[in-house]
């Protein structure tokens, strides 16, 4: 069973690093990770995507994504995606006229939910017995302790990197299997056609903006 972080995926590896690779088959990918095992079911945890100011369109291609992953087995768990309105200080810091940390005013994206969830899943699905072992695509150690849950009870885990040999090492030690890392290849080996059928016969393509 393979659990997926979806910002952390997409945040490691796909905003910046390998954009042309948005348009990846996550059932394909966990295939390719773990080619000795037998796949029982991968599981996506994201959120959808509100529209941004400088990008109205982001929401319409990620739901068109969602679309192409949903003609494979990905179960797609969902979160929310609020923006916050807080007061934060400037940097440098100084200080106004009043003598405080002079701040600003700001509307922050944040995600909620979907770490939670993972760990949930993963949980659960351990516990009933669903696969004999998991893998959690992450760089979150919000998510070190169901790992280690996981190993002190004998089931088999992995990680895997979105952060190539820089994973963070506060996974090293808690009973996982294994660390593997996400190559370039193996995303260009991934990724769907251009164009795809769902199971009612539409025709799903790659949002035209993407690389």
């Amino acid at each position: 069973m393979v659990c997926v972080d979806g910002f952390a995926l997409y945040k490691g590896l796909l905003q910046f690093q390998y954009p042309e690779c948005k348009w990846l088959d996550l059932e394909a990918l966990s295939a390719r990770l773990f080619p000795d095992r037998d796949l029982v079911g991968v599981k996506l945890f994201t959120a959808p995507l509100k529209p941004l100011t400088n990008d109205p369109g982001v929401g319409q291609r990620q739901q068109i994504y969602w679309r192409a992953l949903r003609t494979t087995s990905v179960e797609i768990i969902e979160g929310k995606f609020n923006f916050v309105k807080q007061h934060l200080p400037l940097h440098p810091e100084r200080l106004d006229s009043t003598g405080r940390v002079a701040t600003v005013k700001v509307k922050r994206p944040e995600e909620k939910g979907s770490d939670v969830a993972l760990a949930s899943h993963l949980l659960v699905d351990a516990f009933e017995g669903r696969a004999d072992s998991y893998a959690v695509v992450t760089n979150d150690s919000d998510l070190v302790p169901p790992m280690q849950m996981l190993g002190a009870r004998g089931t088999a885990s992995a990680l895997v990197s979105v952060a190539h040999e820089r994973y963070n090492k506060a996974f090293d030690g808690v009973g996982i299997e294994t660390v593997r890392q996400i190559r370039r290849g193996m995303l260009e080996a991934s990724q769907f056609p251009p164009s795809i059928q769902d199971a009612e016969g539409r025709t799903i393509r790659k949002p035209p903006n993407w690389p």
